[in-house]
């Protein structure tokens, strides 16, 4: 595609499509910049953008095109916290042997001392290079001398020859931005997606139409002014997904006298492309070496599913995922041999090696949670960030994922559960959702003995299923008993005198935690009175949905369940005077559902309190009454018990 771009472009007049300067000169920093202690449309910012400038472009010589994009940016550092602005990360693609280039780099720190102007360049050794993924590089650079009250400044230029790889524009950072202006010149037979995404509504824009001698130059320019900070809300995918930004994507080419050249192309192309392809399709139909493997792996076994389940088991226990999400495998011999690899390094070689067992399989092209979630309407396969994969048994399709040593088959990470799939298959072709098929559940049950003095003893067990499960047994494994104790315990008054973990390394069964403690710091007793709370774990102490309104949705990921039963013996000589009364409360469509009790038989209590969220996603319409779900569950919760003597 770039070899076809560049032929026709280079066909043309040897000229430049240029694009207006920045609005603000190099060096020139206003007095009440440097002077800004607070910034006055955001008191809570720790930094704010005063302009960032983007332009894009093309550059034609006799021989060659090339893609010019240059970014002029001024930030002032407020507080401590906005440090992390003087380190910036540039991206370059790269592929086979061409890579994006940075040119005039420059970098100025200027901080106002005894009245005067104090500058300070950056030198090379504040620029480094280090490898972001299979296709990007990340060129960083961090500016000299930036403290409280200091203004940074950089520029660059970077030159690419991937034609069709038009720079995006952020408008929207998590700290607020005064100014942003971007321009994107292209000739007229480039065809371009464009779409706005995020919920800020830009200053101005326009297109302007500049004639050079041989075509015509649309010139797209954007303003964005005041732009408030983005704020981060719990229960989000990905940042990117929502803040303010113009996403650009060169669709196809229409250039005069020839055939349009398609460049998107369509999913069902990808398709095609990617089972062809040698670092994916080919691989798993290839790779034969590991027909040896797959017959020990299978030697008596006649059950597909047994099969199925003998392959993943090896791989996902002896191949380790080293953190790196990726599309392509690298060389599958050399993964089996080394026993480590990308997540499409270990998925491709799982596939592979169900394929060598005569088993059906397919790919799924995701996006994980934290890359952002795919937009169907355009086919591009930069929206991808990972690929798992899928057997079929009977009737039934099993997705597979054998980076995880703690989910069982047939349970994806949590990180892929972000909306829909792509399916690589030579008859099964489409989208399919990435539900979750396992809820996030916890069932916690207390044995405890109330004294006169508000101490309690007795026992605290929970019982994890799912993917409470998966993180007690990820976080159990990874730091040991006595550091995941250490931490478990960190925010509660308990003196434990006993305590055994059961089933963690069986991970097809619940996870388990029993405590023998003593609780001494829990009830309050006043005179003849004893207030008790029944939560001595577990309680929803504040919403954790502090706005009033919220622009993006509530997405959970997977289904909730939170069950709390406690049995609560009251001393001798005490009577009970108040009991919180029941409560019963649904959504619509029972989306959510709290219930909670407490009764009293003799001198026992019994508490029950079952938490339910049903479905994964609340659109934002539907937030205000989730928000009010969960101040009701917050105010209930906190209700006390009172004891009297008698």
């Amino acid at each position: 595609m770039r070899a076809l771009i560049l032929g026709l472009i280079v066909s043309l007049s040897v000229q430049t499509i240029y694009a207006q300067k920045s609005p603000v000169k190099f060096g020139d920093i206003p007095m009440e910049d440097l002077k800004m202690k607070i910034y006055d449309k955001d008191s809570s910012a720790s930094a704010v953008i005063l302009s960032d400038y983007g332009e894009a472009y093309v550059t034609v010589t006799a021989v060659n095109a090339s893609l010019v994009f240059e970014r002029h940016v001024r930030i002032k550092i407020l507080t401590k916290e906005g440090l992390d602005w003087a380190t910036a990360a540039i991206q370059l693609y790269h592929s086979g042997s061409n890579e994006e280039r940075v040119t005039k780099l420059k970098a100025t720190t200027y901080n106002l001392e005894n009245g005067k102007v104090v500058e300070t360049d950056m030198s090379k050794d504040g620029i480094f290079k280090e490898k972001y993924n299979r296709n990007i590089n990340l060129q960083k650079f961090t500016l000299p001398n930036v403290k409280e009250g200091s203004v940074i400044e950089y520029s660059y230029t970077v030159s690419s020859e991937f034609l069709a790889n038009f720079p995006d524009w952020q408008f929207q950072y998590d700290i607020p931005v005064r100014a942003s202006e971007y321009w994107a010149l292209f000739p007229d037979f480039f065809i371009f997606e464009k779409y706005m995404q995020g919920y800020v509504t830009l200053t101005s824009y326009e297109v302007k139409n500049k004639a050079n001698a041989d075509f015509q130059v649309q010139a797209h320019h954007w303003i964005s002014k005041d732009v408030p900070a983005f704020k981060e809300e719990p229960f989000m995918t990905c940042e990117d997904d929502y803040v303010s930004k113009i996403n650009l994507a060169l669709s196809y080419i229409n250039f005069p006298g020839r055939p349009v050249q398609e460049i998107m192309g369509t999913w069902a192309k990808l398709n095609t492309t990617l089972l062809e392809a040698e670092n994916f399709g080919k691989a798993i139909t290839g790779s034969n070496f590991l027909k040896k493997k797959v017959e020990e792996l299978t030697a008596g076994l006649t059950d597909p599913q047994q099969k199925a389940a003998a392959i993943f088991t090896y791989v996902r226990q002896n191949v380790e995922w080293n953190g790196v999400k990726d599309r392509y495998a690298d060389n599958l011999k050399k993964i089996f041999e080394d026993k480590k690899g990308t997540a499409a390094d270990i998925n491709i070689l799982l596939a592979a090696m169900l394929e060598k067992a005569d088993l059906p399989i397919e790919m799924i092209m995701l996006s994980t949670r934290d890359h952002g979630f795919v937009r169907p309407t355009y086919p591009m396969e930069e929206q991808f960030n990972y690929v798992i994969c899928a057997v079929k048994i009977g009737d039934k399709k099993i997705l597979l994922d054998a980076t995880d040593k703690y989910l069982p088959m047939g349970v994806l990470p949590e990180r892929c559960l972000n909306g829909q799939g792509l399916i690589i298959s030579k008859v099964n072709h489409g989208w399919m959702n990435l539900d979750s098929k396992m809820k996030s559940k916890t069932i916690v049950s207390t044995d405890l003995a109330l004294k006169e003095t508000g101490e309690l003893s007795g026992k605290v067990n929970y019982s994890y299923d799912g993917y409470d499960a998966h993180r007690v047994r990820k976080d159990y494994f990874a730091n040991g008993e006595q550091d995941y104790l250490k931490s478990f315990l960190a925010d509660k008054t308990w003196e434990i005198q006993k305590s055994e973990f059961q089933n963690l390394k069986e991970i097809e069964q619940n996870a388990k935690q029993l405590h023998e403690l003593v609780i001494s710091e829990h009830c309050i007793v006043t005179g003849n009175v004893i207030y008790l709370n029944p939560f001595v774990t577990s309680q929803m102490k504040e919403n954790i949905f502090k706005h009033e309104k919220r622009e993006y949705p509530v997405d959970f990921g997977s289904p909730k369940d939170q069950t709390y039963m406690s049995k609560i013996v009251i001393p001798d000589g005490y009577t009970i005077d108040e009991l919180p009364k029941p409560k019963a409360m649904a959504l619509p469509g029972n989306a959510a559902k709290y219930t909670y009790n407490v009764t009293q038989t003799g001198n026992v209590l019994n508490v029950i309190s079952m938490l339910q969220i049903n479905k994964s996603l609340f659109l934002q319409d539907e937030y205000p009454h989730l928000r009010e779900f969960y101040n009701q569950v917050v105010a209930k919760q906190a209700e006390q018990i009172v004891l009297k003597r008698k």
